[in-house]
Protein backbone atom coordinates (compact mmCIF):
# COMPACT_ATOMS: atom_id res chain seq x y z
CA UNK A 1 0.00 0.00 0.00
CA UNK A 2 3.17 2.35 1.27
CA UNK A 3 4.84 1.52 -2.06
CA UNK A 4 1.23 2.87 -4.60
CA UNK A 5 1.32 5.56 -2.00
CA UNK A 6 4.34 6.97 -2.83
CA UNK A 7 3.85 6.31 -6.87
CA UNK A 8 0.94 8.07 -6.81
CA UNK A 9 2.50 10.93 -5.13
CA UNK A 10 5.48 10.86 -7.64
CA UNK A 11 2.56 11.06 -10.25
CA UNK A 12 1.05 13.87 -8.63
CA UNK A 13 4.17 15.84 -8.25
CA UNK A 14 5.01 15.32 -12.05
CA UNK A 15 1.48 16.36 -13.98
CA UNK A 16 1.93 19.31 -11.27
CA UNK A 17 5.03 20.38 -12.60
CA UNK A 18 4.28 19.68 -16.27
CA UNK A 19 0.83 21.74 -15.86
CA UNK A 20 2.87 24.39 -13.69
CA UNK A 21 5.01 25.11 -16.90
CA UNK A 22 2.12 25.89 -19.27
CA UNK A 23 1.80 29.44 -18.40
CA UNK A 24 -1.24 32.10 -18.66
CA UNK A 25 -1.80 34.61 -21.30
CA UNK A 26 -0.71 37.72 -19.70
CA UNK A 27 2.52 35.98 -18.28
CA UNK A 28 3.46 35.09 -21.71
CA UNK A 29 3.04 38.08 -23.08
CA UNK A 30 4.81 39.83 -20.81
CA UNK A 31 7.79 37.29 -20.83
CA UNK A 32 7.31 37.40 -24.72
CA UNK A 33 8.50 41.45 -24.34
CA UNK A 34 11.15 41.04 -21.97
CA UNK A 35 13.18 38.87 -24.49
CA UNK A 36 12.30 41.14 -27.39
CA UNK A 37 14.07 43.96 -25.54
CA UNK A 38 16.57 42.09 -24.46
CA UNK A 39 18.28 41.36 -27.84
CA UNK A 40 17.40 45.52 -29.18
CA UNK A 41 19.46 47.99 -28.17
CA UNK A 42 18.15 50.86 -25.98
CA UNK A 43 15.93 53.21 -28.80
CA UNK A 44 15.80 50.68 -31.51
CA UNK A 45 13.12 51.73 -33.73
CA UNK A 46 10.28 48.68 -34.00
CA UNK A 47 7.20 46.95 -35.41
CA UNK A 48 5.18 44.30 -33.92
CA UNK A 49 3.91 43.11 -37.02
CA UNK A 50 1.71 40.12 -37.09
CA UNK A 51 0.37 36.92 -34.88
CA UNK A 52 -0.77 34.41 -36.53
CA UNK A 53 -3.68 32.26 -35.12
CA UNK A 54 -7.16 30.90 -35.46
CA UNK A 55 -9.33 34.12 -34.22
CA UNK A 56 -8.62 37.54 -35.20
CA UNK A 57 -10.04 38.32 -31.63
CA UNK A 58 -6.74 37.04 -29.77
CA UNK A 59 -4.19 37.79 -32.72
CA UNK A 60 -5.28 41.35 -32.25
CA UNK A 61 -5.18 41.06 -28.25
CA UNK A 62 -1.78 39.85 -28.40
CA UNK A 63 -0.62 42.46 -30.61
CA UNK A 64 -1.85 45.02 -28.42
CA UNK A 65 -0.98 43.73 -25.29
CA UNK A 66 3.07 43.07 -26.55
CA UNK A 67 2.60 46.63 -27.66
CA UNK A 68 1.67 48.17 -24.57
CA UNK A 69 3.96 46.36 -22.60
CA UNK A 70 7.22 47.50 -24.96
CA UNK A 71 5.70 51.48 -25.32
CA UNK A 72 5.67 51.29 -21.68
CA UNK A 73 9.22 49.67 -21.01
CA UNK A 74 10.31 52.63 -23.31
CA UNK A 75 13.75 50.73 -23.34
CA UNK A 76 12.48 50.67 -26.85
CA UNK A 77 10.42 53.24 -29.94
CA UNK A 78 7.57 51.89 -30.96
CA UNK A 79 6.22 52.06 -34.58
CA UNK A 80 2.51 53.84 -34.96
CA UNK A 81 0.46 50.79 -35.92
CA UNK A 82 -1.78 53.46 -37.69
CA UNK A 83 0.57 53.23 -40.62
CA UNK A 84 0.74 49.54 -39.82
CA UNK A 85 -2.77 49.12 -40.46
CA UNK A 86 -2.52 51.33 -43.95
CA UNK A 87 0.04 49.22 -45.06
CA UNK A 88 -1.74 45.87 -44.39
CA UNK A 89 -4.91 47.39 -46.16
CA UNK A 90 -2.98 48.56 -49.13
CA UNK A 91 -1.59 44.74 -49.36
CA UNK A 92 -4.73 43.00 -48.73
CA UNK A 93 -2.79 41.61 -45.59
CA UNK A 94 -4.35 40.32 -42.12
CA UNK A 95 -1.99 40.62 -39.11
CA UNK A 96 -3.94 37.67 -37.51
CA UNK A 97 -2.22 35.59 -40.73
CA UNK A 98 1.44 34.54 -41.78
CA UNK A 99 3.65 37.27 -43.38
CA UNK A 100 6.85 35.71 -45.40
CA UNK A 101 10.39 37.15 -44.69
CA UNK A 102 10.75 38.93 -47.62
CA UNK A 103 7.24 40.85 -47.22
CA UNK A 104 8.06 41.39 -43.40
CA UNK A 105 11.10 43.05 -44.56
CA UNK A 106 9.62 45.32 -47.24
CA UNK A 107 7.03 46.44 -44.84
CA UNK A 108 9.97 46.78 -42.13
CA UNK A 109 11.52 49.41 -44.82
CA UNK A 110 8.55 51.35 -45.31
CA UNK A 111 7.95 51.92 -41.17
CA UNK A 112 11.82 52.55 -41.14
CA UNK A 113 12.41 49.72 -38.35
CA UNK A 114 15.13 48.33 -37.73
CA UNK A 115 13.49 45.46 -36.31
CA UNK A 116 10.44 43.90 -36.42
CA UNK A 117 7.91 41.30 -34.19
CA UNK A 118 5.87 38.58 -35.15
CA UNK A 119 4.58 35.63 -33.54
CA UNK A 120 2.61 31.91 -34.36
CA UNK A 121 -0.22 30.08 -32.00
CA UNK A 122 0.07 26.01 -32.34
CA UNK A 123 -1.92 23.36 -31.49
CA UNK A 124 -0.09 21.00 -29.31
CA UNK A 125 -2.78 18.66 -28.47
CA UNK A 126 -3.94 19.87 -24.88
CA UNK A 127 -1.98 23.16 -24.63
CA UNK A 128 -0.89 25.77 -27.19
CA UNK A 129 2.74 26.99 -28.03
CA UNK A 130 3.20 30.50 -28.32
CA UNK A 131 5.97 31.74 -30.04
CA UNK A 132 7.39 35.16 -31.03
CA UNK A 133 10.48 36.02 -32.78
CA UNK A 134 13.03 39.30 -33.41
CA UNK A 135 14.04 39.59 -37.09
CA UNK A 136 16.95 42.24 -38.16
CA UNK A 137 14.60 44.21 -41.39
CA UNK A 138 18.20 44.67 -43.43
CA UNK A 139 19.65 41.71 -42.82
CA UNK A 140 16.47 39.11 -42.30
CA UNK A 141 18.29 37.15 -39.87
CA UNK A 142 16.40 36.00 -36.42
CA UNK A 143 17.86 38.06 -33.68
CA UNK A 144 15.82 36.19 -30.90
CA UNK A 145 12.89 33.69 -30.91
CA UNK A 146 11.26 32.50 -27.66
CA UNK A 147 8.30 29.90 -27.17
CA UNK A 148 6.33 29.26 -23.80
CA UNK A 149 3.45 26.80 -23.42
CA UNK A 150 0.07 28.39 -23.27
CA UNK A 151 -2.22 27.26 -20.95
CA UNK A 152 -5.62 26.67 -22.47
CA UNK A 153 -7.75 28.58 -20.13
CA UNK A 154 -10.65 30.45 -20.01
CA UNK A 155 -9.18 33.76 -21.07
CA UNK A 156 -7.39 31.80 -24.00
CA UNK A 157 -10.79 30.09 -24.50
CA UNK A 158 -12.96 32.82 -25.37
CA UNK A 159 -10.13 34.91 -26.99
CA UNK A 160 -10.23 31.77 -29.50
CA UNK A 161 -13.95 31.35 -28.91
CA UNK A 162 -13.75 27.40 -27.80
CA UNK A 163 -13.87 25.59 -24.60
CA UNK A 164 -11.35 25.66 -22.23
CA UNK A 165 -11.48 21.53 -21.53
CA UNK A 166 -11.53 20.95 -25.43
CA UNK A 167 -8.66 20.29 -27.35
CA UNK A 168 -7.01 23.23 -28.97
CA UNK A 169 -8.44 24.19 -32.65
CA UNK A 170 -4.99 23.10 -35.24
CA UNK A 171 -3.61 26.59 -36.63
CA UNK A 172 -3.44 26.55 -40.43
CA UNK A 173 -1.96 29.41 -42.12
CA UNK A 174 -2.97 30.91 -45.06
CA UNK A 175 -0.70 32.15 -47.50
CA UNK A 176 2.40 33.79 -47.30
CA UNK A 177 0.53 37.01 -47.35
CA UNK A 178 -1.89 36.55 -44.44
CA UNK A 179 -4.76 35.99 -46.76
CA UNK A 180 -6.23 32.64 -47.77
CA UNK A 181 -5.86 32.56 -51.53
CA UNK A 182 -7.37 28.81 -52.75
CA UNK A 183 -4.73 26.62 -54.71
CA UNK A 184 -4.89 26.42 -58.06
CA UNK A 185 -5.84 23.00 -59.49
CA UNK A 186 -4.09 21.41 -62.49
CA UNK A 187 -1.94 18.80 -63.01
CA UNK A 188 0.82 17.85 -61.54
CA UNK A 189 4.17 18.19 -63.23
CA UNK A 190 6.36 15.08 -62.99
CA UNK A 191 10.28 15.17 -62.70
CA UNK A 192 13.43 15.40 -60.23
CA UNK A 193 14.08 19.10 -60.22
CA UNK A 194 12.94 21.89 -61.99
CA UNK A 195 14.66 21.62 -64.84
CA UNK A 196 12.84 18.29 -65.64
CA UNK A 197 9.81 19.55 -65.05
CA UNK A 198 10.34 22.33 -67.60
CA UNK A 199 11.55 19.96 -69.84
CA UNK A 200 8.62 17.44 -69.66
CA UNK A 201 6.38 20.81 -70.00
CA UNK A 202 7.96 21.33 -73.89
CA UNK A 203 7.40 17.82 -74.73
CA UNK A 204 3.43 17.37 -73.24
CA UNK A 205 1.56 20.23 -72.47
CA UNK A 206 -1.52 20.41 -74.09
CA UNK A 207 -4.08 23.43 -74.86
CA UNK A 208 -6.70 24.18 -72.19
CA UNK A 209 -5.00 23.21 -69.36
CA UNK A 210 -3.08 24.00 -66.00
CA UNK A 211 0.30 22.51 -64.95
CA UNK A 212 1.43 22.80 -61.62
CA UNK A 213 5.20 23.02 -60.97
CA UNK A 214 6.26 21.88 -57.68
CA UNK A 215 9.55 23.41 -56.26
CA UNK A 216 10.81 21.38 -53.55
CA UNK A 217 13.73 22.87 -52.88
CA UNK A 218 16.41 25.84 -53.59
CA UNK A 219 17.20 25.88 -57.46
CA UNK A 220 19.37 27.13 -60.17
CA UNK A 221 18.22 26.82 -63.99
CA UNK A 222 19.21 27.91 -67.53
CA UNK A 223 17.19 30.72 -68.98
CA UNK A 224 13.35 29.20 -70.11
CA UNK A 225 10.99 30.36 -72.83
CA UNK A 226 7.30 29.06 -72.19
CA UNK A 227 5.78 28.45 -76.01
CA UNK A 228 4.07 25.29 -76.85
CA UNK A 229 3.96 26.01 -80.60
CA UNK A 230 0.41 25.21 -82.18
CA UNK A 231 -1.07 25.16 -78.48
CA UNK A 232 -3.35 27.36 -76.59
CA UNK A 233 -5.01 28.51 -73.62
CA UNK A 234 -1.98 27.25 -71.19
CA UNK A 235 -1.43 27.67 -67.43
CA UNK A 236 1.46 27.40 -66.05
CA UNK A 237 1.68 27.74 -62.28
CA UNK A 238 4.94 27.84 -59.77
CA UNK A 239 4.22 26.48 -56.08
CA UNK A 240 7.11 26.36 -53.73
CA UNK A 241 6.80 23.08 -51.62
CA UNK A 242 7.21 23.22 -47.41
CA UNK A 243 8.66 26.46 -47.37
CA UNK A 244 9.70 29.46 -49.34
CA UNK A 245 12.11 28.16 -52.64
CA UNK A 246 14.38 30.46 -54.17
CA UNK A 247 15.34 30.35 -57.89
CA UNK A 248 18.07 31.76 -59.71
CA UNK A 249 19.82 31.97 -63.08
CA UNK A 250 22.44 29.91 -64.14
CA UNK A 251 23.81 32.18 -66.59
CA UNK A 252 23.04 36.19 -67.64
CA UNK A 253 19.42 35.96 -69.88
CA UNK A 254 16.25 36.30 -68.87
CA UNK A 255 15.23 33.48 -66.29
CA UNK A 256 11.61 33.62 -67.91
CA UNK A 257 10.52 34.51 -71.25
CA UNK A 258 5.97 34.48 -71.44
CA UNK A 259 4.84 33.64 -75.25
CA UNK A 260 1.76 34.29 -76.55
CA UNK A 261 -1.19 31.89 -75.29
CA UNK A 262 0.86 31.04 -72.20
CA UNK A 263 -0.01 32.62 -68.04
CA UNK A 264 2.84 31.99 -65.92
CA UNK A 265 1.45 32.33 -62.46
CA UNK A 266 3.77 32.86 -59.23
CA UNK A 267 0.88 31.31 -56.86
CA UNK A 268 2.58 31.03 -53.18
CA UNK A 269 6.44 30.37 -51.94
CA UNK A 270 8.36 31.40 -54.58
CA UNK A 271 11.35 33.88 -55.23
CA UNK A 272 12.87 34.28 -58.43
CA UNK A 273 16.46 35.81 -57.82
CA UNK A 274 18.58 37.53 -60.06
CA UNK A 275 22.04 38.75 -59.92
CA UNK A 276 24.29 41.76 -61.24
CA UNK A 277 24.96 42.05 -65.02
CA UNK A 278 21.86 40.25 -65.91
CA UNK A 279 18.72 40.93 -68.48
CA UNK A 280 15.52 41.28 -66.86
CA UNK A 281 14.26 38.40 -64.48
CA UNK A 282 10.67 38.24 -66.11
CA UNK A 283 9.78 39.32 -69.74
CA UNK A 284 6.42 39.26 -70.86
CA UNK A 285 6.00 39.21 -75.17
CA UNK A 286 2.18 38.37 -75.27
CA UNK A 287 1.50 36.45 -72.90
CA UNK A 288 0.15 36.60 -69.05
CA UNK A 289 2.31 36.95 -65.64
CA UNK A 290 0.44 36.98 -62.28
CA UNK A 291 1.84 37.47 -59.18
CA UNK A 292 0.17 35.93 -56.01
CA UNK A 293 0.55 36.17 -52.68
CA UNK A 294 4.10 34.83 -51.33
CA UNK A 295 5.84 35.32 -54.41
CA UNK A 296 8.58 37.65 -54.99
CA UNK A 297 10.85 39.15 -57.49
CA UNK A 298 14.08 40.49 -56.40
CA UNK A 299 18.00 40.78 -56.38
CA UNK A 300 18.02 41.86 -60.29
CA UNK A 301 20.41 44.45 -61.12
CA UNK A 302 20.63 45.63 -64.84
CA UNK A 303 22.94 48.88 -65.73
CA UNK A 304 22.22 52.33 -64.68
CA UNK A 305 24.77 53.73 -65.52
CA UNK A 306 24.74 53.25 -70.08
CA UNK A 307 22.40 55.32 -72.39
CA UNK A 308 20.86 51.87 -73.91
CA UNK A 309 16.92 51.46 -73.60
CA UNK A 310 17.44 48.85 -70.86
CA UNK A 311 14.76 48.25 -68.93
CA UNK A 312 13.07 46.12 -66.45
CA UNK A 313 15.10 45.07 -63.71
CA UNK A 314 12.33 42.97 -62.62
CA UNK A 315 9.73 42.66 -65.07
CA UNK A 316 9.85 43.68 -69.01
CA UNK A 317 6.30 43.94 -70.42
CA UNK A 318 7.08 44.05 -74.38
CA UNK A 319 3.38 43.26 -74.91
CA UNK A 320 0.88 40.95 -73.15
CA UNK A 321 -0.45 41.28 -69.46
CA UNK A 322 0.93 41.21 -66.80
CA UNK A 323 -1.22 41.50 -63.59
CA UNK A 324 -0.21 41.92 -60.07
CA UNK A 325 -2.24 40.82 -57.17
CA UNK A 326 0.30 40.43 -54.07
CA UNK A 327 3.80 39.10 -53.47
CA UNK A 328 6.92 42.04 -53.92
CA UNK A 329 9.35 43.19 -56.40
CA UNK A 330 11.88 44.43 -54.66
CA UNK A 331 16.28 45.57 -54.77
CA UNK A 332 16.00 45.00 -58.41
CA UNK A 333 18.04 47.92 -60.77
CA UNK A 334 17.56 48.78 -64.72
CA UNK A 335 18.61 51.98 -66.35
CA UNK A 336 14.62 52.74 -67.18
CA UNK A 337 12.60 50.77 -64.51
CA UNK A 338 14.16 49.71 -62.04
CA UNK A 339 11.22 47.23 -60.90
CA UNK A 340 8.61 47.49 -63.82
CA UNK A 341 8.83 48.48 -67.20
CA UNK A 342 5.71 48.71 -69.55
CA UNK A 343 6.45 49.12 -73.34
CA UNK A 344 3.10 47.81 -74.57
CA UNK A 345 0.06 46.06 -73.42
CA UNK A 346 -1.41 46.71 -69.89
CA UNK A 347 0.17 46.12 -65.94
CA UNK A 348 -2.56 45.99 -63.18
CA UNK A 349 -1.73 46.48 -59.76
CA UNK A 350 -4.04 45.46 -56.81
CA UNK A 351 -2.19 44.60 -54.54
CA UNK A 352 1.48 43.75 -52.82
CA UNK A 353 4.56 46.03 -53.08
CA UNK A 354 7.39 47.52 -55.30
CA UNK A 355 10.01 48.40 -53.33
CA UNK A 356 13.52 49.10 -52.87
CA UNK A 357 13.81 49.34 -56.76
CA UNK A 358 16.41 52.01 -58.85
CA UNK A 359 16.89 53.21 -62.03
CA UNK A 360 17.77 56.42 -63.54
CA UNK A 361 13.93 57.27 -64.68
CA UNK A 362 11.12 55.41 -63.12
CA UNK A 363 12.39 53.80 -59.58
CA UNK A 364 10.13 51.23 -58.83
CA UNK A 365 7.85 51.93 -63.04
CA UNK A 366 8.62 53.28 -66.52
CA UNK A 367 5.45 53.27 -68.50
CA UNK A 368 6.74 53.32 -71.89
CA UNK A 369 3.88 52.76 -73.89
CA UNK A 370 0.07 50.61 -72.82
CA UNK A 371 -1.50 51.21 -69.79
CA UNK A 372 -0.61 50.95 -65.99
CA UNK A 373 -3.88 50.93 -64.10
CA UNK A 374 -2.65 50.86 -60.36
CA UNK A 375 -5.77 50.03 -57.79
CA UNK A 376 -4.22 48.98 -54.69
CA UNK A 377 -1.00 47.56 -53.20
CA UNK A 378 2.18 50.32 -52.16
CA UNK A 379 5.21 51.69 -54.70
CA UNK A 380 7.43 52.91 -52.22
CA UNK A 381 11.22 53.44 -51.14
CA UNK A 382 12.10 53.36 -54.83
CA UNK A 383 14.88 55.80 -56.18
CA UNK A 384 15.81 57.52 -59.31
CA UNK A 385 18.85 59.48 -60.13
CA UNK A 386 17.02 61.72 -62.68
CA UNK A 387 13.19 61.66 -62.53
CA UNK A 388 10.55 59.28 -61.15
CA UNK A 389 11.56 57.95 -58.27
CA UNK A 390 8.03 55.99 -57.61
CA UNK A 391 6.45 56.28 -61.49
CA UNK A 392 7.73 57.73 -64.64
CA UNK A 393 5.27 58.39 -67.46
CA UNK A 394 7.04 58.50 -70.55
CA UNK A 395 3.96 57.79 -72.95
CA UNK A 396 0.77 55.70 -72.78
CA UNK A 397 -1.64 55.57 -69.88
CA UNK A 398 -1.30 55.76 -66.53
CA UNK A 399 -4.42 55.59 -64.60
CA UNK A 400 -4.65 55.76 -60.39
CA UNK A 401 -8.26 55.03 -58.16
CA UNK A 402 -6.33 53.47 -55.52
CA UNK A 403 -3.14 52.23 -53.94
CA UNK A 404 -0.30 54.25 -52.58
CA UNK A 405 2.73 55.97 -54.16
CA UNK A 406 4.78 57.97 -51.50
CA UNK A 407 6.81 60.63 -51.81
CA UNK A 408 9.53 61.98 -50.52
CA UNK A 409 8.06 65.18 -49.70
CA UNK A 410 5.57 63.28 -47.44
CA UNK A 411 8.21 60.79 -46.02
CA UNK A 412 11.54 61.21 -45.76
CA UNK A 413 12.48 57.79 -44.58
CA UNK A 414 10.83 55.63 -46.80
CA UNK A 415 9.82 57.44 -49.62
CA UNK A 416 10.18 57.33 -53.26
CA UNK A 417 12.69 60.26 -53.61
CA UNK A 418 14.95 61.33 -56.78
CA UNK A 419 18.31 62.01 -55.31
CA UNK A 420 21.85 61.75 -57.42
CA UNK A 421 25.74 61.66 -55.98
CA UNK A 422 25.37 65.35 -54.40
CA UNK A 423 21.88 64.68 -52.78
CA UNK A 424 17.98 65.35 -53.43
CA UNK A 425 16.76 66.31 -55.89
CA UNK A 426 13.60 68.83 -56.19
CA UNK A 427 11.25 69.25 -58.59
CA UNK A 428 11.80 65.55 -60.34
CA UNK A 429 8.61 63.95 -59.32
CA UNK A 430 9.56 62.27 -55.91
CA UNK A 431 6.54 59.91 -56.01
CA UNK A 432 5.27 60.15 -60.44
CA UNK A 433 6.92 62.04 -63.06
CA UNK A 434 5.04 62.83 -66.44
CA UNK A 435 6.60 66.15 -66.82
CA UNK A 436 7.89 69.21 -65.21
CA UNK A 437 4.03 70.32 -64.90
CA UNK A 438 2.51 67.32 -64.43
CA UNK A 439 4.38 65.72 -61.39
CA UNK A 440 3.90 64.36 -57.92
CA UNK A 441 6.50 65.21 -55.30
CA UNK A 442 4.54 63.96 -52.09
CA UNK A 443 2.46 60.49 -50.83
CA UNK A 444 -0.63 59.98 -53.26
CA UNK A 445 -2.49 57.68 -50.69
CA UNK A 446 -5.80 55.87 -51.71
CA UNK A 447 -7.92 58.61 -52.30
CA UNK A 448 -5.61 60.27 -54.57
CA UNK A 449 -7.05 59.75 -58.30
CA UNK A 450 -4.15 60.24 -60.48
CA UNK A 451 -4.40 59.92 -64.41
CA UNK A 452 -2.72 60.58 -67.35
CA UNK A 453 -3.02 60.32 -71.11
CA UNK A 454 -5.52 58.53 -73.25
CA UNK A 455 -8.96 59.56 -73.71
CA UNK A 456 -8.84 60.77 -69.83
CA UNK A 457 -5.92 63.72 -70.40
CA UNK A 458 -4.83 64.60 -66.44
CA UNK A 459 -6.65 64.51 -64.05
CA UNK A 460 -5.65 64.34 -59.94
CA UNK A 461 -4.19 66.60 -57.37
CA UNK A 462 -0.69 66.72 -59.19
CA UNK A 463 2.28 68.58 -57.96
CA UNK A 464 3.79 71.43 -59.92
Amino acid sequence: MKKYFVILMVFTLLVGKIYAQQLNLDTVIERSARAVEEVLSQGAKVAVLNFVSTSEAFSDHVIEELTGKLVNSRKVTIVDRRNLALISQEMNLQLSGDVSDESAQAIGRMLGAQSIVSGTLTNMGTFYRFRVRVINVETATIQSQASYDLRNDEQVAFLLGSSPTSNPPIVTSGTASGVSTPSIEGTIVPGDNLSAKLSWLQRSADSHNTYILEVNANETIAPHIFEYTGAINITIVLRGVGTNRIIRIRSNGNMFTIKPNVTLVLENNITLHGHSGNNSLVVIEGGTLRMNNGSTITGNLRSTADNTNTGGGGVHIVSGTFIMIGGTISDNSANLGGGVILQNGTFTMSGGIISGNSANNGGGVRVNGGTFTINGGIISGNSASKNGGGVFINSGTFIKGGGTITGYISDQSNGNVVRDDVGVIARSGHAVWVSSNTRKESTAGPGANLTFGGSRGTTGAWDN
